[in-house]
């Protein structure tokens, strides 16, 4: 460790500098003060933060923010890890922090074979007045990485070489979707204690809709001690609601919706390559097809 270094873990994040909604606000300082608390170095980059995915991927195209991100933060992971830290820990700007004491990432490296996972992702949603959860998928909104992660400089540069060969008219293309690709063949984990929260998810936490908060705990599996809180599908969800439900999470590290998981604690989640595997049989609970196959009936039953 450098002389000048009080950690060998160091969690970076990057938003603007100026008109930061107070949710965002809420949301970095829960990650600045979970840093401090594990006594982990913390990094908070704005709009500069942009420039480290190189001239040409920022000139090519029209990509959001997002698009530009899923590059950099890698390419930061990089350059942090090249100064000698031991493990980089990326969070969103919209990533929450509500039980920081039991957040810990001290996964045992015979587990991590990798050297690196990203975030578990279960999406809840409702279609035809159906609510469903999709298959568990990666999710980068935030990451871990070690010294041993073995394909970090393959991301990057992959990355780029999407770019340069196709046009991007996605962040997806660089974001999740690359991901969950690119997981049944690179089988790397995903752990389990940041979570992902749809608008779905967080008007079910507003209105303490226990049928719903269980559906999804029950689906997830896991318990959660960060959430990111969608940012980019904010035009769904109010400040309101996102105030308070950070109130309802943080007043009982989460409680609200861990009472429902199946299993406790912190996860290091292995991939489960049928997940991926189209010819594999899907197999469904009850719970999961019964509202399915009645929403399919009643479509077949002539009005009147």
């Amino acid at each position: 460790m450098s002389p000048t270094r009080r950690s060998d873990t160091i969690v970076i994040q990057t938003f603007r500098n100026h008109n930061i909604p107070v949710w965002i606000q809420r949301c970095l300082d829960s990650v600045q003060n979970w840093a401090r608390l594990h006594k982990h170095e913390y990094s908070l980059a704005g709009d500069e933060f942009y420039d480290l995915a190189g001239p040409e991927y920022l000139a090519r195209g029209g990509k959001n923010p997002q698009a530009i991100t899923n590059l950099a933060r890698l390419v930061a992971t990089r350059q942090r890890l090249d100064t000698g830290y031991q493990r980089v820990i990326w969070m969103d700007a919209d990533v929450f922090v509500f039980d920081p004491t039991k957040l810990v990432f001290d996964f045992p490296a015979e587990s991590l074979t990798t050297g690196y996972a990203f975030g578990r992702e279960v999406w809840l949603d409702r279609e035809a007045g159906v609510t469903r959860t999709a298959p568990p998928i990666p999710h980068n909104a935030a990451t871990f990485f070690t010294q041993s992660a073995v394909d970090l400089d393959m991301l990057i540069t992959l990355i780029r070489h999407i770019d340069a060969k196709r046009h991007i008219v996605s962040n997806y293309q660089v974001g999740v979707r690359l991901l969950s690709g690119l997981q049944y063949s690179l089988m790397f984990p995903t752990f389990s204690h940041v979570g992902m929260f749809s608008p779905l998810l967080l008007r079910a936490l507003v209105d303490s809709d226990e049928k719903t908060l269980r559906f999804y705990g029950q689906a997830y599996h896991y318990q959660t001690f960060a959430a990111n809180l969608c940012l980019s599908l904010q035009y769904l969800v109010t400040e309101d609601v996102l105030l308070r439900v950070m109130d309802q999470l943080e007043a009982a590290g989460g409680d609200v919706i861990n009472k429902y998981a199946i299993e406790p604690g912190v996860h290091l989640v292995p991939y489960d390559r049928r997940i991926g595997d189209h010819s594999a049989p899907i197999v469904l609970k009850l719970a999961e097809w019964r509202p399915r196959l009645k929403t399919k009936l009643r479509s077949l039953i002539p009005a009147g």
